[in-house]
């Protein structure tokens, strides 16, 4: 009932967090990636008014991490399917607009391909979500720790210091800093092809690409907030794009 009042009164958008659970090094919990992901998206909502944030999807797309033991990875085509099916639950329910955030951007293929199919399916409902992960990624991560006095050998491209920091600041108490670890520094690019095609473990042994060790709270409410402030941004082009609050 809340939510049909909520919808009633204006709250048209509903942004969904695509998470993950796979391996984050010896100090962070498998559900990194849900967690922050979702954590960006209620600041975004804030920003944004008049939006709703939905239920994370906690399971993605992360057959490069299997090997280690507690990440489950699901199969592309059944993530596709959820992505589906919560589109059109939405839709059923009278949201104007499904916006669909990468916390995992492993899920990002999965995410493309489902797109253009479930753009306009819904007569009066318009479902999208993150387009340009490469964009999003050089305008946040690969830019914050930098003005922050972090090198990006440190903050990482996956459990380094910029994941690990974030953790901080949304749940500390998930966070075991006694056991952070240097991982692989090595630029994401020089290693991805083979962490993509042989796994994670085959460039860093404990899962970390970064340093979890010089990780902050603050620092991680600021990673954090301007995360948010990229998903609003994005999200409030796709309004504009369409004639306002659609």
């Amino acid at each position: 009932m809340e939510i049909r009042r909520l919808i009633n009164g204006g709250f048209d958008t509903v942004i969904v967090p695509l998470g993950a659970t796979e391996q984050h090094g010896p100090a962070l919990p498998l559900s990194v990636d849900s967690i922050h992901g979702t954590e960006t998206a209620l600041r975004a909502a804030r920003i944004l008014g008049h939006t709703l944030v939905g239920p994370v999807v906690t399971l993605g797309y992360s057959p490069e991490h299997a090997r280690f033991a507690g990440t489950v990875s699901l199969a592309s085509s059944t993530l596709a399917g959820i992505i589906h099916d919560i589109a059109e639950s939405h839709a059923r329910s009278g949201f104007r607009v499904v916006y669909f955030w990468l916390g995992h951007g492993g899920d990002n293929p999965v995410l493309q391909a489902c797109l253009p199919d479930l753009e306009a399916k819904w007569p009066g409902c318009h479902v999208t979500g993150l387009k340009d992960l490469s964009g999003y990624v050089s305008e946040t991560w690969n830019k914050i720790p930098l003005v922050a006095g972090i090198e990006l050998s440190s903050s990482g491209s996956h459990a380094g210091e910029f994941e690990t920091s974030m953790m901080l600041a949304a749940r500390p108490g998930l966070v075991r800093m006694e056991v952070a670890e240097l991982g692989n520094t090595a630029p994401f690019e020089s290693i991805e092809k083979t962490m993509m095609s042989a796994g994670i473990e085959m460039v860093s042994a404990n899962g970390v690409l970064g340093d979890q060790r010089p990780a902050d709270a603050e620092r991680g409410k600021l990673y954090l907030d301007h995360l948010a402030r990229y998903l609003a941004a994005d999200l409030d082009r796709i309004r504009t794009e369409r004639g306002g609050r659609v």
